[in-house]
């Protein structure tokens, strides 16, 4: 060691953590904890020198540390935010394990530095261990995992994540800006996912089959509130955890039940209570009586207003069941007012289509005039306009599905089915014109004009070419490119920070119910799709999508990647009527949009706008505004990575030998 210090004395670091230069000056290391410490700052000021790391790490080993060098305190070991370089799997491997273990060092006390300051400027290292965690995790092999396994858990690497991520709600909740982080990094799901790779089973979660009382449900909402463990600050879903009986039972086993155990543990009822009855307890609660039970703020706002978001539900699907059926022969099952009309003629018809794929249109914009046309509307994309990248609609030989004035007024409503020539039973696509009674659609456009509150979203290499007009999102989205440490969470904007913000997310859950609602009467099974999924994602009341509302906004053909159904609605257009219209290429229809008109697809179909001529979009009005709701298989995939994470803790858990109770 004498002789490498003599050589290279800057080796150890700065001049200031040593002493005499050449000189070692060994002895015993006062206080143990500080042992781990040590070896991690002082081989991180090292370059990485392989010599240097295994001297001193035999000289700790015997319990001795080098003068001058003890840490004091556990914030010098932050003074310079220093980075590893790229982690290799295989190098560590081969270094026998000491570089792993200071990898697995730095990474534990930078999450430590950070859960227990909360401050912005703690948060960049995690952040930065994060990252290589992901890269260090993902190349590791098969047959290393063993060993990497002994040096989790010797670095106390892997007590420190299963401490961050129980699933009992604290930890979060703790400072404002730890509440936002957890929002924007999901930290407990995003640190479990680095360690499924040791989990050799997932453990489902227990649902008990007891019975509850109601005095048992005005006992777990007290809880609740008395605790003040609701995360609705860190994880704007929860606040819709009373929106429904899947959500309910979703939330419950995320945090619900895993917070009480351990704030509640002589309550012990609540682990033996069947979730599915105490939800239809909680349900038989009126405003008056949440309120003589004098919960927090928050969590009785958020009762409240789900006792709201309920009572729409089943408003609307009795609305709609009256309005599909007031027409409806016993005898016949058709509409009587045009059950001898023909098919054309119908208030509910059928149109065969035989799918093809158009590739050849993808990233083109379909318009209703000439590809020379003077007004035509300029790509705002590199390199100028070529013809190529207009196609009339004229040209394409697409039939038009537009609103039919007598039908509504013989039979209240006017609903075109597409379905599969090769399978008449399968509907592919569908369009209601004048969805929602005045009074709905009046509230739909209200909130429609608040979704700008979210940052507008960045749009993929499909639209840029013609990136007109502006899309912002309500809900969450898969890992972004290019934000450290990202992950599937909310977009920008729906950090929940005040009750207005919880008013405001019901509002748009009320939009998401309604549309839904319109279409379960004429196609089951795509409103059945996103209710289901609310389960699995971060949900906006009790549908499992997101809702992304447009102003002016401009679509070149492409298709999407979705996991369901794709519903849109015209809230408003003062366009002309031939332009922002909705082509279905791959189906042979364009859709003439008109306000309160509705229509689902999937986006496996190639579709996109008839974009509006440039004199219309300089205007400066309100051309064509709606909403789309739909999930992308990507959130869909990023969201089921999330919820395997979640229900690793407990295998975590049992396979280290570590005890809940002890984190």
């Amino acid at each position: 060691m004498s002789l490498l210090l003599h050589e290279d004395p800057r080796m150890l670091g700065p001049k200031a953590w040593y002493q005499d230069h050449y000189q070692l000056h060994w002895y015993k290391l006062p206080d143990e904890s500080l042992c781990r410490a040590y070896i991690q700052f002082s081989l991180m000021k090292m370059c990485h020198q392989k010599e240097a790391m295994n001297v001193l790490l035999r000289g700790v080993a015997e319990g001795l540390v080098l003068q001058g060098w003890l840490l004091t305190t556990r914030d010098q070991l932050f003074e310079e935010d220093t980075s590893l370089e790229p982690i290799d799997a295989q190098d560590i491997i081969s270094d026998g394990s000491s570089s792993a273990e200071l990898c697995c060092l730095r990474w534990k006390y930078a999450f430590t530095n950070f859960f227990a300051q909360g401050t912005q400027e703690s948060e960049a290292p995690a952040i930065t261990a994060l990252r290589e965690m992901r890269k260090w995790t993902c190349s590791l092999s098969a047959t290393n995992r063993s060993g990497m396994e002994s040096v989790i858990l010797r670095s106390g690497l892997g007590h420190e994540i299963l401490r961050i991520a129980n699933p009992q709600v604290g930890l979060e909740n703790r400072s404002p800006y730890l509440s936002l982080s957890f929002q924007r990094y999901r930290w407990k799901e995003s640190l479990l996912s680095c360690l499924l790779g040791w989990v050799d089973r997932v453990l489902a979660p227990r649902i008990e089959t007891g019975r509850s009382t109601k005095a048992n449900a005005q006992e777990f909402l007290q809880l609740l509130s008395r605790h003040h463990v609701c995360p609705f600050r860190s994880n704007y879903s929860s606040v819709f955890a009373f929106s429904s009986e899947r959500c309910f039972l979703a939330e419950s086993v995320r945090w619900m039940l895993p917070t009480l155990a351990a704030k509640a543990p002589s309550m012990t009822w609540i682990h033996k209570a069947s979730l599915n009855h105490l939800f239809r307890l909680i349900c038989g609660f009126s405003a008056v009586d949440l309120d003589a039970l004098h919960l927090d703020e928050e969590l009785l706002l958020v009762l409240k207003l789900s006792i709201e978001l309920r009572s729409l539900r089943q408003e609307l699907s009795r609305g709609f069941h009256a309005k599909s059926h007031k027409n409806v022969d016993p005898g016949t099952r058709g509409c009587r007012a045009c059950y001898h009309q023909p098919e054309e003629s119908k208030c509910v018809r059928y149109w065969t289509v035989e799918p093809s794929f158009h590739s050849e249109v993808h990233g083109k914009v379909v318009t209703p005039y000439p590809a020379n046309y003077s007004d035509r509307l300029p790509p705002t994309g590199k390199g100028g306009a070529v013809h190529t990248d207009y196609v009339p609609l004229a040209d394409l030989g697409l039939r038009k599905i537009s609103r039919r004035a007598d039908v509504l007024a013989r039979c209240g409503q006017d609903v075109t089915l597409l379905v599969d020539s090769n399978s008449p039973k399968t509907v592919l696509a569908g369009v209601s014109f004048d969805a929602f009674s005045d009074e709905d659609f009046q509230k739909i456009c209200g909130d429609a004009s608040t979704g700008k509150e979210t940052k507008a979203i960045k749009r993929g290499s499909q639209f840029r070419r013609f990136e007109w007009g502006k899309m912002h999102p309500v809900g969450s989205r898969r890992p972004a490119g290019g934000k450290p440490g990202d992950t599937y969470t909310g977009y920008a904007g729906m950090e929940v920070t005040d009750t207005s913000h919880i008013r405001l997310l019901f509002a748009h859950a009320a939009d998401v119910e309604r549309m839904v609602a319109a279409i379960a009467t004429v196609h089951p099974q795509a409103a059945r799709e996103l209710r289901q999924l609310s389960s699995e994602v971060n949900s906006l009341g009790g549908i499992g999508a997101t809702a992304y509302y447009c102003w002016n906004f401009v679509a070149p053909q492409h298709i999407d990647l979705d996991a369901t159904w794709t519903i849109a609605l015209q809230t408003c257009k003062e366009a002309p009527a031939d332009e922002f219209n909705f082509v279905m290429m791959d189906l042979g229809c364009y859709v003439e949009t008109v306000e309160n008109a509705l229509w689902w697809f999937q986006g496996r179909h190639t579709h996109g706008t008839v974009v509006p001529r440039l004199s219309s979009m300089l205007s400066n009005r309100n051309l064509s505004q709606g909403i789309g709701v739909t999930l992308p298989r990507t959130s869909l995939q990023a969201a089921r990575t999330q919820n395997l994470a979640r229900a690793a803790f407990e295998a975590l858990a049992q396979k280290w030998q570590v005890d809940i109770k002890s984190l």
